[in-house]
């Protein structure tokens, strides 16, 4: 480790769709603060840069849709917010939540319950409509789904090339291939340590994810947030087949063309976690078999890849935001739905950072105290057993 010191106000680290969110928030107030955002990897190599592409409002938790649909008319608005022609190739294809059984297709119908009261235009799908919609499914084993056409896809590379040029603008300076392995109190703020040498710092926001905790395990921060690795295959590019996002709640499969053509099917299974992220030589064979029950039309796709990463999770699956235990040192996790809530996220945070606190009541329940008081917050349509 080199002996180089540097010095900024507030440090972030991570350059994900949160941490970089949270830099242009914050740096757009114009309060004059360094701020310097770092990351141990290269441009979009983490999470961010590994996810399903898609964005969706249709929750069935009023913070989750609070979140999303906030995220989700930014991004519909993307070329003006970040200055950024061209936008993220979004394309608000819609989502079409399926369910195999009536007590998934009952939850759907609740949460529309709760979305409509929030101007989400969901709507009810027969086994029929779903089947035009996307005639490649199986019939057998679907009882209906839901759909909103607001709902849709976008490039995370260019979403997140649109936040670095957008916060360099305003003066954030960005640095990748730097690993933060230690902080460490000094006076009134805090000394990171790492490859790189040390920068001191008034204020530290951890927007790492799945790695937050390991950064604050030293000083007994009691985040439950572990890595889940996550897999998917991408087809070869083809003529447009899957006009909206498929979610498949029985299979765990999220299924989205994209606007190249390739298609991207992101397949959960049981997996240690913490373990190695990595796409495993067995997932094929896995995924083969899910996906020729779920979309038998679309077995004649050549894969074209795969690849393997991380997500963050939490006991009841949602996100973390707030001040930790030590004070000045702040947390934005995002729970494995960092692209689709980062603009919402940004916002919440840079108020809490420059502010000391949040008046958003999503920063009060997704608080990180939570574990410990045993409020925990769970999702209707995550959490299935």
């Amino acid at each position: 480790m080199t002996t180089d010191t540097h010095h900024c106000d507030i440090l972030i680290i991570g350059a994900g769709a949160y941490g970089l969110s949270c830099a242009w928030n914050i740096a757009r107030r114009d309060t004059g603060a360094r701020i310097m955002v770092v990351d141990a990897g290269e441009f979009a190599e983490g999470a961010t840069g590994r996810n399903g592409s898609g964005f969706r409002m249709q929750w069935g938790l009023e913070l989750n849709i609070r979140l999303c649909k906030e995220s989700i008319e930014f991004f519909e608005n993307i070329e003006d917010h970040l200055d950024y022609p061209g936008g993220i190739e979004m394309r608000q294809c819609g989502y079409l939540l399926l369910a195999s059984n009536e007590k998934e297709l009952q939850r759907l119908k609740d949460a529309q319950d709760l979305q409509h009261r929030f101007d989400v235009p969901s709507e009810a799908m027969t086994p029929e409509d779903c089947l035009r919609m996307v005639p490649s499914l199986n019939p057998d084993g679907i009882v209906g789904g839901a759909f909103c056409g607001k709902d849709g896809v976008a490039n995370p590379f260019r979403y997140l090339d649109a936040l670095q040029k957008a916060a360099t603008r305003l003066g954030v300076e960005i640095r990748y291939s730097t690993r933060i392995d230690r902080l460490v109190p000094q006076g009134a703020g805090y000394r990171a340590e790492g490859t790189f040498g040390q920068i001191t710092t008034d204020k530290v926001l951890i927007c790492t994810d799945w790695a937050a905790s390991e950064l604050l395990d030293e000083h007994d921060a009691g985040l439950p947030i572990t890595g889940l690795p996550k897999e998917a295959l991408v087809s070869q590019p083809c003529a447009p087949c899957v006009d909206p996002m498929v979610v498949s709640m029985k299979h765990h499969i999220a299924i989205a063309q994209v606007a190249r053509g390739s298609i991207v099917f992101t397949v959960t299974r049981h997996r240690e976690p913490g373990g190695d992220p990595s796409s495993q030589p067995d997932f094929l064979k896995f995924a083969g078999r899910q996906l020729q029950d779920l979309v038998p039309g679309l077995s004649h796709l050549k894969v074209f890849r795969t690849w393997g990463g991380a997500s963050s999770v939490t006991p009841d699956m949602q996100g973390i935001y707030g001040e930790t235990q030590l004070p000045g040192v702040y947390v934005a996790v995002s729970s494995y739905r960092g692209f689709m809530t980062g603009p919402a996220a940004g916002r919440i945070m840079a108020e809490m950072v420059v502010n000391g606190k949040s008046n958003d009541p999503i920063a009060a329940e997704l608080n990180p105290y939570r574990f410990t008081q045993g409020k925990l917050v769970y999702e209707p349509l995550l959490n299935q057993d």
